[in-house]
């Protein structure tokens, strides 16, 4: 079943323009330049003023498509100046997306499981009209409207800035296979086709969602993250930043075309059984009786059928280094593996300190993204040599599946940041008993003391616990 229909909705304000009637000397005043006015919001990079905004002002960065605030309740995006009602709290609901194609962004991605039942609302921008493009910005039909005055001997109205937004136009597909229901509406900003999604087996959710996109909110806007009401009032939404459910597309983009790592990342040498750096002061010795194994290079997936695989192959190969492979434990079937990322090329979030749970989780569902480091399940931080690490469990695949069932491995992996740099140990085994019994070894940053790390210290009574 398909149907679809237009919906305008003028969100934040009512659309109008305002002309303004002249009469006697102001009249003819204004006649000598050919005013006349008219509503709108402000040319973007105007220079407008008013409170600090949340976006460049704040942080010292361009805005991105994907920049926005998240509150538990509301998502609003700077760069689009829209903001939106969630259908469901932020805390908990937040899913990871992958990283996207060319010209695409990843702007919210929100959904829950309870069960049988499950919602998603994902909202995506696209299709940026390019230069070279037949089709027309509304900048360009006013100045070609200028043109035409200019031609015939007038002078271009003059249009005084009101702040008030135009009405938004949503485009509202729906489909429906047996309980699964999927809504999408598209509208178009700032020469972007912004789509939000819907899907779900659950009619409360697809009510509020439905509901939460059909009272969108849209707002003049700068470029340093302000909203503006009607007569100019500047005012910032609520909430915290972000860049998005992913690495922004333009982070993605510049990583790959400058590819930090070659810079950032030196490659480590071997003496005395353990793995040193001396650009990094940095130095780890192996778990006593360990081998090292060749490690392998970072392979671009050019053969791929999909373009994102190979993408995340570029990405990956820009912004990090595979340091270490070595063997060992019960049997020789334990492994370990040591990279290393540029925080800053991938855009990981780090906790600040060790009660930062949110930082924490969101970094796992980085890593996880990234397809180094199998499925992350908890997370637990510990602060040994008051180091903060972010420690996680979960389990990788070691092999095609067997049977209906993927042959996977247990394991632990201890994050870290030093020098913009994030360090990762995983260290993997059949068994978590396996896992248990893998000693502990040292690491070393710069002139501190040495740090006994490995898998156990996620059940060390001697690591603190925030």
């Amino acid at each position: 079943m398909f149907w679809e229909e237009t919906i305008v909705v003028s969100r934040a304000f009512s659309s109008k323009r305002v002309r303004v009637a002249c009469h006697g000397l102001l009249a003819g005043c204004l006649l000598c330049f050919g005013a006349q006015a008219r509503a709108q919001c402000p040319a973007r990079g105007s220079g407008t003023a008013g409170a600090p905004g949340a976006g460049e002002a704040a942080q010292g960065e361009p805005l991105l498509p994907e920049s926005g605030l998240l509150s538990d309740n509301t998502y609003a995006n700077l760069y689009f100046g829209f903001e939106l009602r969630l259908p469901i709290p932020l805390h908990g609901h937040r899913i990871m997306l992958p990283i996207t194609l060319p010209g695409e962004h990843a702007l919210l991605a929100i959904g829950f499981q309870e069960n049988n039942r499950y919602g998603t609302l994902k909202i995506t921008a696209g299709g940026h009209r390019e230069e070279g493009d037949n089709r027309l910005t509304e900048e360009q039909v006013q100045q070609h409207e200028d043109d035409i005055a200019r031609s015939r001997g007038g002078v271009p109205p003059q249009y005084l800035p009101d702040y008030t937004p135009p009405p938004v136009h949503l485009k509202r597909v729906d489909r429906h296979s047996g309980d699964v229901h999927a809504t999408q509406y598209t509208t178009h900003l700032r020469n972007y086709a912004i789509r939000f999604t819907i899907q779900t087996n659950d009619k409360t959710f697809l009510k509020k969602a439905r509901d939460a996109v059909s009272a969108l909110q849209v707002f003049c806007a700068d470029d340093a993250g302000h909203f503006y009401a009607p007569g100019g009032k500047a005012f910032a939404p609520d909430g915290t930043p972000t860049t998005g459910p992913t690495i922004p597309t333009a982070a993605v983009d510049e990583a790959i075309r400058a590819r930090p790592a070659e810079h950032t990342i030196p490659a480590p040498g071997f003496s005395n059984g353990a793995l040193q750096v001396p650009e990094l002061e940095f130095s780890y010795a192996l778990p006593s009786g360990w081998g090292v194994l060749s490690t392998p290079t970072d392979l671009i997936a050019d053969d791929a059928k999909d373009e994102l695989p190979r993408r995340l192959s570029y990405l990956w190969k820009s912004c990090a280094r595979n340091w270490l492979r070595a063997a060992g434990g019960m049997n020789g079937t334990a492994n370990l593996e040591l990279r290393v990322l540029d925080q800053s090329c991938l855009a990981l979030p780090f906790p600040a300190s060790a009660s930062d749970n949110v930082a924490a989780e969101s970094l796992g569902e980085y890593l996880e993204m990234l397809g180094h480091f199998g499925k992350i399940k908890s997370n637990r931080m510990v602060q040994p040599g008051n180091r903060l690490f972010v420690v996680f469990a979960g389990t990788v695949a070691t092999g095609p599946p067997g049977g209906n069932l993927e042959q996977r491995d247990v394991q632990v992996i201890a994050v870290t940041r030093y020098k913009k740099l994030i360090f990762a140990w995983t260290w993997s085994s059949p068994t978590v008993s396996d896992l248990a019994r893998i000693g502990t070894s040292n690491v070393k940053f710069g002139d501190t003391p040495p740090i006994a790390i490995g898998p156990t210290m996620i059940i060390s009574r001697t690591s603190s616990q925030p």
